[in-house]
C-alpha cells in the first residue's frame, strides 16, 4: 500500500518560523483536538518564502476566505489556536481544518478529518482578505 505525503506548500517565512515556535511549545503543553504531527510535516515539506513574495492565491495566516460545503458557503479566517473562536468564523490551524487550508491554493478543495472520523471536504471558492496581497507583511 502507498502512502501519499501531503503537497508541498508555499508558506510566509514570518508564518513558518511563528509556527515552528508553536510546535516546539506544544511538545511541553499540548493542547486537546490538535494536530500538531499534520502541522510539523506540513511545515517540513513547505516552500518557506518571503511574505512580499507570497502569491495571491495562497491561504497563509489570518487569510479569510469563502468556502462552499453541504451546508452552503461562508467566510473563515485562518488563525492561530489562541484566536481561534467558531462563531466568529475563526479557525485554528492547528485543528484538522485549519491544517488542510494552510498554503491551499485557491479555488481549490479540502479535504480533512475530524476527531469523530468522518472524513469532510470543502470547496475554498475565493480569497476575502490575504494579509500579503494587502500589504501586510507581519500579520
Amino acid at each position: 500500500m502507498q502512502t501519499s505525503s501531503p503537497p508541498i506548500i508555499t508558506i510566509n517565512e514570518l508564518d513558518y518560523v511563528r509556527l515552528t515556535s508553536l510546535l516546539n511549545q506544544m511538545e511541553r503543553e499540548p493542547a486537546p483536538g490538535s494536530t500538531p504531527a499534520l502541522i510539523a510535516e506540513i511545515l517540513d515539506q513547505s516552500d518557506q518564502v518571503d511574505p512580499r513574495e507570497v502569491p495571491a492565491d495562497v491561504v497563509t495566516m489570518h487569510t479569510r476566505v469563502e468556502v462552499e460545503d453541504g451546508n452552503g458557503t461562508r467566510l473563515i479566517t485562518l488563525c492561530y489556536p489562541k484566536e481561534a473562536d467558531a462563531s466568529k468564523g475563526m479557525v485554528s490551524v492547528f485543528s484538522p481544518m485549519g491544517a488542510a487550508l494552510l498554503g491551499v491554493r485557491v479555488p481549490g478543495n479540502i479535504s480533512w478529518t475530524p476527531p469523530d472520523g468522518e472524513r469532510r471536504e470543502m470547496r475554498v471558492v475565493r480569497i476575502d482578505y490575504q494579509p500579503e496581497a494587502n500589504g501586510d507583511y507581519t500579520a
